[in-house]
């Protein structure tokens, strides 16, 4: 009997101390209040979304975008509100907050989307608004910027942009071969002039030489077929095959 009350002294005794370990060793338990306030879900962080959706005395839902668009540090979040912009009903390609990131956002992927966004929206007014979203991008001071609206340029041809065009392509700027595009594309004389200029140079580049050529199968002038005739006779291989092919398609015309 006493072996036994022994043995359960023991046990009791190991037990407790197995308890206490455990005790001794687990987390601190929270309170229940501080326990549900720590899990309580918290709210939703309020967004340029909330902003721009909620009414601002004094303030056109134009002007509280232009004030979100300014305080985004991020460039995908200015894209994607230059996106909702784009498809509100009070939107136009003067828009300032699409203006602005046109010309001066320091991100280049952020300056296309406004380019294209403003060109869409221009579209809508005729050809002197597409325009003046031209000559915006091509005031920008990013390369890739000027490129893509010297492209909308030879997309929507103007006699109105000539003088523009005329002052990149007698720069010494990389992308002036784009405005030879562009006035190629444009019904002027002036335009007509410089494309001849550039496929007659000796002594300029020969690649936008060669692309001048080409470009007069576009030339509705007969200047253009007077000039292919004299380079059909070129010493230089490559100009004559240009000036050949060009002569023939501007015959199947």
């Amino acid at each position: 009997m006493s072996k036994l009350l022994v043995a359960s002294l023991v046990c009791a005794v190991t037990l407790g101390l197995i308890i206490g370990w455990v005790l001794l060793n687990r987390p601190p338990h929270e309170s229940p209040a501080l326990a549900s306030s720590v899990n309580a879900e918290e709210p939703p962080k309020e967004t340029w979304r909330d902003r721009v959706l909620s009414p601002m005395e004094g303030k056109t839902p134009a002007q509280i975008a232009d004030k979100e668009f300014n305080n985004l540090s991020d460039a995908k979040q200015r894209r994607e509100l230059l996106d909702w912009v784009a498809n509100q009903p009070w939107v136009d390609h003067k828009t300032p907050v699409l203006r602005k990131a046109l010309v001066a956002d320091q991100n280049e992927d952020v300056q296309l989307v406004a380019l294209s966004k403003c060109v869409k929206l221009a579209e809508k007014s005729g050809t002197s608004a597409v325009d003046e979203v031209i000559r915006a991008g091509l005031s920008a001071a990013n390369p890739k910027v000027v490129q893509q609206s010297l492209r909308e340029a030879r997309k929507h041809p103007s006699v109105d942009l000539v003088p523009d065009l005329l002052e990149v392509a007698d720069s010494s700027a990389s992308h002036r071969f784009l405005a030879i595009d562009a006035l190629a594309f444009t019904d002027d004389l002036r335009a007509r002039a410089k494309v001849i200029e550039f496929a007659l140079r000796e002594d300029g580049e020969k690649t936008e030489r060669i692309r001048a050529i080409a470009l007069l199968v576009k030339i509705k002038d007969v200047r253009a077929d007077e000039v292919l005739a004299q380079l059909c006779g070129s010493a230089d291989h490559e100009i004559k095959a240009v000036a050949v092919e060009t002569m023939a398609a501007r015959d199947k015309k």
